[in-house]
Formats: C-alpha cells, structure tokens, sequence
C-alpha cells in the first residue's frame, strides 16, 4: 500500500473457542490488521471494512482471540493461549485513490479504547449515546481530569433496554455486561454495571486474563426490573474506591462506556445521557 491509498477487507468466516457452546469471534472480533510491521494495529469496524492507509508497505492480517496487546504495534503479552477452531477467509482490494473511509458513529469527542479496536456499537444520538451489541464488544472513551476529592460524583442517566446476559457476569463464559466506569491515574478502572442476577451491590474483579489486575465491577442495579425505563443514577467515588481498593487512587482521567456481547452472543441495547463528573 501507499499511504493514503484506500483499500478494503472483505472478510467471512469465524473462530472458535468452543462451537458447542457458540463461543467465538466473526471478523469484526478477531481479524486485525497491520501495514509494514509498524504501529498502529486496527481492528476490522465491520466484516468488510474500507480504510486510507496509514502507512506505506504490506497488509498484514492477524486472527487474536482473547489473548492481549502488549503494545499497539501489535506484539501480543507472552503466554500461553489456547487453541482455536474454524477459519476466516479473507480478500483485500485496493483502490487507486483514497474513497471515504468506512465511520465508526462514536460521538464527537470520545474515542474508542484501542486495546479493543473501532466498531458500530456506540452511536452519538442528540440527546445522549445509543449502544447496541450483538456477539461483539467495545470500550468508548472521554478524557477528563478530574481530582478525587471526597465530594466528587459520578452522575449519569440510563435506559437499558435489553441485558446482553441471562446468567451472573463474574464467570468468563458470561461476562456480557453493560456499563459506565471511571479510569484512574494509576490505570486502574471501577465499572458500574446493570447485572441479569447477580444483587445490587456486590462487587467483583474482572473474571479476565489481564483485565482481572486492572478492572473492578460494581453492580448497580440487577434484574428485569426497570429495563425500558430512563433512570438517574449517582455514586460517591472516594467512598466506593475506599471499599474497593481500601484508598482513593488520585485523579479520574477517564469515562468509559462498556458493551460487551462476545461470549453468549446476545443482543444489549441501552442509551447514555447527562454524564457528568461534579
């Protein structure tokens, strides 16, 4: 590729980690892409995504189940990984020109978590952002820098429609989950989830390689109830980071929205509206 050129990924298929239990990734999950050996590596938008390269050199393509990025230029952390199953068939065309590349939708000013990659989960909407996951999973992001003084709230509003589990969410198999959290200047992060089943309240470490040293959950709400209904919500960060971490952990420099489908492959649906750190 030249840079600036367009080129297209036109892929179809899936792996699997287990195809009894339809435990796996289509392209959009697993398949991603680098130019010339050099960072940055994307992650496929849709099954067929069209791009501008960012580089200059050869396309090259890389299948990652749930093994983590030690860096974005797409060096994977030592260790073991396990095995997968199944194929992904793949044809790349390039353009002479550079067509308009395919858009992911995230609002203006948030930005999706690389780690993860772009996708079409997050919609900016106007009055707020619109989620929508199936068999798919993605991180929104907007910088802050916010000190963590015992007064600071973390306050939104929330209209989950459609719980992407049926099951608790602290087991890997159903981690499927909808949430917002805070980031903190020591990389750590403290999500505020609606849980099928597990109770109001209970707080728990990501069940994931890699993200259980990073990611703590803390369920807000549980159950059918309320679902399709706007709710205002409000947590006292010092006071929960102190029954979560035992201290509080400097400054917030980060709000995250979580969507997470990837394991059961259901659908999750929710709206975000009047975020706000006060």
């Amino acid at each position: 590729m030249r840079e600036g050129q367009g080129f297209t990924v036109d892929a179809r298929g899936a792996v699997w980690m287990s195809r009894p239990l339809s435990l796996g990734f289509e392209p959009r999950t697993a398949l991603w892409v680098r130019i010339a050996g050099r960072a940055p590596v994307r992650k496929l938008i849709g099954n067929r995504t069209t791009s501008v390269a960012w580089a200059e050199g050869p396309v090259e393509l890389l299948v990652k189940g749930l093994s983590e990025w030690a860096n974005e230029a797409g060096d994977l952390l030592p260790g073991a990984r396990g095995g997968l199953t199944g194929s992904i068939d793949v044809a790349v065309a390039a353009w002479p020109d550079a067509p308009r590349p395919d858009e992911t939708g995230a609002p203006a000013g948030w930005r999706h978590l690389w780690r993860l990659g772009e996708g079409r989960i997050f919609a900016g909407t106007p009055d707020g952002i619109e989620v929508a996951t199936h068999g798919d999973v993605g991180i929104l992001q907007l910088d802050c820098d916010v000190p963590l003084a015992e007064e600071t709230n973390l306050r939104w509003s929330w209209r989950v429609d459609e719980l992407p589990s049926r099951l608790p969410e602290d087991l890997a198999p159903t981690h499927d989950y909808l949430s917002i959290a805070v980031e903190f200047e020591d990389g750590r992060d403290l999500t505020y989830m609606w849980s099928a089943a597990l109770p109001e309240g209970h707080v728990f470490r990501c069940p994931l390689d890699w993200w259980c040293e990073r990611e703590t959950h803390w369920v807000q709400r549980s159950g059918m109830a309320g679902l399709g209904r706007w709710l205002d919500e409000g947590r006292p960060l010092a006071e929960d980071c102190r029954r979560v971490y035992g201290r509080t952990p400097g400054r917030v420099v980060r709000v995250w929205l979580i969507a997470n489908s990837v394991f059961q492959r259901r659908t999750g649906r929710a709206r975000f509206r009047d975020i706000s750190l006060t």
